[in-house]
């Protein structure tokens, strides 16, 4: 069995001895699926909670470099003094090395949406993501809109914030974003449907046929695409 973390070691333990012992724990699971890499993040979360935000972000690095990303993340996510330590610089580069769909919505989901929902980040940052070079920041700007607009993630629903960030990607036809913004519409449709509606409406010209097609499928039958028969 893999040695677990002692309670009240962190505040003594040096970050890369943390590190070592969480990649320890990590490494010896006999099934390394999300809930098994789960239960580990809890238990080290609950390990942490007295602990500081530098702690945090330290351990979430090297998890990060170990390949293990989104289990940093989540521990920040957990952690109230890091999660509110959150800004839009302190997400940048959290973010920098993101580069496949799994990573930029897990980020967008477990991080950047929150952060937003809860007003660590500014809109103004948000448009800042959606107009950037990078594929992922733009579609992590759509995905951080299904935040706002997702029960199990707190959200209350958010037409024009949404749509905001919707109107800037509309044109872009990169294939992650179509696909997210589609999402960031779907998302919309059980809290506002009928400016859904209006939206296509006003730029069916301009939103790609998947957009339409999708959109219009949640609107009508409350699913992405119709069930085959």
């Amino acid at each position: 069995m893999a040695p677990r973390l002692v309670a009240g070691s962190p505040g003594d333990a040096k970050p890369g001895e943390l590190l070592e012992r969480v990649l320890t724990e990590v490494h010896a699971l006999e099934k390394a699926d999300a809930a098994s890499l789960r239960a580990v993040r809890r238990r080290v979360s609950h390990e942490l909670a007295a602990a500081d935000a530098s702690t945090v972000f330290d351990l979430a690095d090297g998890l990060r470099a170990a390949g293990y990303d989104w289990l940093g993340w989540e521990l920040i996510s957990a952690h109230d003094a890091a999660y509110h330590a959150l800004d839009a610089a302190r997400l940048a580069d959290l973010g920098a090395e993101i580069s496949s769909w799994g990573q930029a919505d897990a980020f967008g989901t477990i991080l950047a949406g929150p952060a937003w929902r809860e007003g660590l980040v500014a809109d103004s940052d948000v448009t800042g993501w959606a107009r950037n070079g990078n594929r992922w920041w733009r579609r992590i700007a759509l995905v951080a809109t299904t935040v706002l607009n997702t029960r199990s993630r707190w959200g209350t629903g958010d037409r024009d914030r949404t749509l905001a960030v919707v109107v800037l990607l509309m044109h872009d036809r990169d294939d992650t974003v179509v696909k997210a913004l589609s999402w960031a519409l779907r998302s919309l449709v059980p809290w506002d449907p009928r400016a859904v509606r209006t939206f296509l409406e006003a730029h069916d010209g301009e939103l790609a046929s998947r957009v339409k097609r999708e959109v219009r499928s949640k609107l009508e039958t409350g699913l992405k695409s119709p069930r085959r028969h």
